[in-house]
């Protein structure tokens, strides 16, 4: 029988995966290029949180992830310093609305640890099996700066995925990456099966 080269598969899908990637590279910061995101940020003083220059960085964070989602389908937080700013805050998509979360401080986590792949806008397109706690309940300032609770133990789909990203989120503001995360390194793949998401499961651990 004669040899013929075996190419990979799903081309077509690896060069969109990429093409989105290459779309957003304008506004949201890679690791590599950008020494903030591996260093713990500041936060904001409360009493600045309701000041002109701070609702300027929430308004422009807000429109990251809006074109963020807008360009690749997909994106359900950001952290202000994978924009340029290295402070502790983040954008959260929820169905209902956005969700600002200001100087977020975990208060309690639980002991159930769920492993999923995540992929990270700063560490695009890797996909990282994630060890995390199912839950965690955390006190954090809105953008109005009031103190506000989160302890939803929802155990849906959409509820843990919202808690992972509570999670993720909050590793930015240390300078960790989910990345950072996996057992090993053997353990990180690239996103190029488009049916992989439509596979995928919270696992216990």
């Amino acid at each position: 029988m004669k040899w013929v080269p075996i190419k990979p598969p799903f081309a077509y899908y690896k060069r969109t995966v990429l093409t989105k990637a290459a779309k957003v590279a304008g506004f949201i910061y890679q690791i590599g290029e950008y020494e903030g995101l591996r260093k713990s940020s500041k936060e904001v003083p409360v009493g600045k949180i309701k000041s002109y220059e701070m609702r300027k960085k929430l308004k422009y964070l807000k429109a990251c992830l809006r074109k963020y989602r807008k360009l690749t389908g997909y994106g359900r937080g950001i952290t202000a310093v994978q924009a340029g700013i290295p402070e502790r805050f983040s954008v959260i998509y929820t169905p209902k609305a956005l969700l600002t979360i200001i100087n977020p401080k975990v208060t309690k986590k639980s002991l159930k640890l769920l492993k999923y792949p995540e992929i990270c806008m700063s560490a695009n397109p890797i996909i990282a099996p994630t060890i995390r706690p199912s839950w965690i309940e955390l006190e954090y300032y809105d953008e109005n700066g009031k103190l506000q609770y989160w302890n939803k133990k929802d155990n849906t789909k959409r509820g843990k995925m919202l808690n992972r990203v509570f999670q993720h989120e909050i590793d930015h503001m240390e300078g960790i990456i989910n990345i950072d995360r996996v057992k090993s390194p053997k353990d990180l793949i690239l996103e190029c099966d488009p049916n992989f998401y439509k596979n995928a499961e919270f696992e216990e651990i």
